[in-house]
């Protein structure tokens, strides 16, 4: 994304490019968009976008960018007592907007996938780098731990936005800790709160 100072015009337009992109998506596939799509879409100018974009790919990595930061913010900011990591918080801010969700998923392409799982495994290893004992040892590097956990955590995710939300956030959450958490706090040494 093009470095500038994000002033209230900045700020605007990349939130008419952010929500375009999002309401193309409910329409249609990332490859099927078009930059005259989002320009249209807008109500913004070439000129414009690409002042703030490199291209239409860029455009989707900052929109995701920007949902992404819900994500790290709820995983930064949570308190003793609570599942470090990924929990029914999460899932709970995806139902809320599980259109908006549905939409990037299903449509959002390989870019979108990619973009998401790296932001978000980054998020994962700082909060564990962070929260684990500084004499963490463990034969598996955060790294791959944290990719895994990402993989595991967006593809459920997939999964229960595709079956259009079969049970609650709380249920899913539970069925992640079941499927996953055991297995990471085993390979990290951590514990679960």
């Amino acid at each position: 994304m093009k470095q500038q100072k994000e002033d209230r015009r900045s700020r605007r337009t990349r939130h008419l490019v952010s929500d375009a992109f999002i309401e193309l998506l409910l329409e249609k596939s990332y490859d099927a968009i078009m930059v005259q799509d989002i320009l249209d879409q807008a109500g913004i100018g070439r000129t414009i976008f690409y002042a703030h974009y490199f291209d239409k790919k860029d455009a989707l990595e900052s929109t995701v960018e920007g949902m992404m930061e819900t994500f790290s913010q709820l995983i930064a900011h949570r308190e003793a007592g609570q599942e470090i990591l990924l929990g029914a918080d999460m899932f709970g801010h995806v139902h809320q907007h599980w259109q908006v969700f549905q939409a990037l998923v299903l449509h959002g392409g390989v870019a979108l996938w990619e973009t998401g799982q790296a932001m978000l495994s980054t998020t994962i290893e700082e909060t564990l780098a962070s929260r684990l004992p500084t004499k963490h040892s463990s034969s598996v590097p955060l790294a791959v731990v944290s990719h895994y956990l990402a993989g595991a955590f967006l593809n459920l995710l997939k999964w229960w936005l595709e079956a259009e939300i079969p049970c609650p956030p709380e249920q899913i959450d539970q069925i992640f800790q079941q499927l996953v958490m055991p297995g990471v706090w085993a390979t990290v040494g951590g514990k679960r709160a």
